[in-house]
């Protein structure tokens, strides 16, 4: 009986850590201009975006954020003749939306009848899941004389629009994970 404790409490574990992580995951993918000298960058601009951010206050810290990364990897930003443009855009780009199965035979439930239903009357009809909404961002440098892309990053995750704090830590880790990869290796 206690074998099965510590494995129960051990396999509860090892889930709840997969879904802290799989909350949090986010796939950034990276790429650049080979031929681009990435060390001769030593000043960005910020190109203003073509439409206003969905969320402003998401879009300002972002900015903010790739602002800060780029600071930390030896750049300066200057109001003219820079050497990289920068360009940031992005938002939600698909919502999911799904439905609880009815269940006529109450076996999801363990035999006890769902809310609303009784076992002469069956299931409830589905019942609508809050949706998932998938995010994603992209920040661009663009060498600012040949108006060429040398550098993209982009982070693909779930976001939720309604947890704010959780938003921002996001969009804040998944600009520092994009940056971990510039300046690109000479590999």
């Amino acid at each position: 009986m206690r074998i099965r404790a510590i494995l129960g409490r051990a396999v509860g574990s090892t889930l709840l850590v997969i879904v802290a992580i799989s909350a949090w995951a986010q796939k950034i993918e990276t790429g650049h201009d080979k031929a681009a000298d990435f060390s001769r960058y030593k000043t960005y601009a910020v190109v203003p975006r073509d439409a206003p951010a969905m969320n402003p206050m998401i879009g300002t810290l972002i900015d903010g954020s790739v602002e800060n990364q780029l600071n930390q990897k030896g750049l300066h930003k200057v109001d003219s003749d820079p050497d990289l443009l920068v360009k940031t855009y992005g938002g939600p780009s698909d919502m999911q939306s799904s439905y609880a199965a009815s269940d006529p035979n109450y076996t999801g439930s363990g035999g006890i009848p769902l809310t609303g239903t009784d076992m002469w009357t069956g299931s409830a009809s589905p019942m609508p899941l809050p949706p998932v909404v998938k995010g994603q961002l992209t920040v661009d440098l663009i060498d600012a004389r040949q108006k060429h892309l040398v550098w993209r990053a982009t982070a693909k995750g779930k976001m939720d629009p309604d947890d704010r704090k959780k938003l921002l830590d996001q969009a804040n880790k998944a600009v520092e994970k994009m940056f971990k990869e510039y300046p690109p290796s000479s590999k």
